[in-house]
């Protein structure tokens, strides 16, 4: 491979690199959000002392609904750690290749 491609190559794998690490920073942060909601709502539900008042009921509905939402965010959180790892290891491979193709386009040969 030449010096152009393998550098090529090596800057769109760095690309998508930070780009995965952005949605899993933002996915991150929504979860934190998400944690402090689903806490605010456990705190109500155990301020009022009728557990069985619609309003309960309510709470407790909407702190489940939130908590699928948080493991659907620590699916998708896997995921993309799934293929920064696949594309770190691409990565890694293709920084071998620049180095090569380096090492090859700028060696002179003194006879």
């Amino acid at each position: 491979m030449g010096f152009l491609v393998s550098f090529d190559i090596v800057m769109n794998l760095t690309n998508t690199a930070n780009q995965l690490k952005g949605k899993i920073s933002d996915i991150m942060t929504e979860k934190a959000d998400l944690t402090e909601v689903i806490s605010n709502i456990q705190s109500e539900i155990s301020d009022i002392s009728n557990n069985d008042s619609p309003a309960v009921k309510k709470l407790k509905a909407r702190k489940a609904e939130l908590e699928n939402l948080d493991n659907k965010l620590d699916q998708e959180t896997q995921k993309y750690q799934t293929k920064l790892q696949s594309v770190n290891t691409e990565l890694q491979s293709a920084q071998q290749m620049l180095q090569q193709d380096t090492q090859r386009s700028f060696t002179f040969n003194v006879s």
